[in-house]
């Protein structure tokens, strides 16, 4: 169990972009921690890192702190009514507390920093498209696959982003659930790849793309 819960591990780090986040003003980031953390149905890396390399004004900082508090305890009383509430009606009201935080912090922002928001965001993108691109390729030449198995390789990961990403914008989901049910898309496409690759190429993935031992002590 052990051995296959790292060989899935390692096949999720294969098909996953990671982006390292720069030093912020201090004062700033530590605002930002408070806002942001924990925050049920919102991930913590992303569009967050890129606000404070906007030059946001202290008035700016202020309200989307005070906007993300009272996001916070209106989760809250959201999840103290969770048990007398339907699992539509809880997830109705997640999706509208997040569409109402989204837009006021949307308007917090001048035109130019909008722009310069989607510009930053198109940039990442690139650099992730990029990237994966490059690990594509070099998976095909090092597993030596042939074009058949590259292209049901491609839809098989495309199948596999596509659930893994609705899982981690469904607000109806707990943190510890969306790690499970993340864990689960990927150990399913870990079995199914098994339809497309042979024992020696799968042999070859793991083996190559495991954690060595000494790291994972760390």
């Amino acid at each position: 169990m052990k051995k296959m819960s790292l060989s899935i591990l390692a096949i999720a780090i294969t098909f996953t972009g990671i982006y390292a986040q720069e030093k912020t003003d201090s004062s700033f980031k530590q605002r930002k921690a408070h806002a942001f953390d924990h925050h049920p149905g919102k991930m913590r890396k992303g569009p967050h890192t890129d606000y404070s390399k906007l030059n946001l004004s202290k008035e700016q900082q202020d309200a989307l702190v005070k906007i993300n508090q009272d996001y916070r305890n209106s989760i809250t009383e959201l999840r103290k009514k969770e048990a007398t509430t339907t699992v539509k009606d809880h997830k109705a009201q997640m999706q509208a507390l997040n569409k109402k935080r989204h837009e006021q912090v949307q308007n917090i922002f001048t035109p130019e920093q909008k722009d310069q928001l989607a510009k930053m965001r198109a940039e990442r993108k690139a650099k992730f498209d990029s990237a994966a691109k490059n690990g594509r390729q070099k998976m095909k030449a090092d597993l030596g696959l042939s074009n058949d198995q590259s292209a049901k390789m491609k839809t098989l990961r495309e199948a596999t982003g596509k659930k893994v990403k609705a899982i981690k914008e469904d607000a109806s989901l707990t943190d510890q659930e969306k790690k499970q049910q993340v864990m689960a898309a990927f150990k399913q496409q870990h079995e199914d790849m098994k339809s497309i690759l042979t024992p020696e190429q799968m042999k070859k993935l793991e083996n190559g793309r495991r954690p060595h031992p000494r790291n994972m002590a760390k």
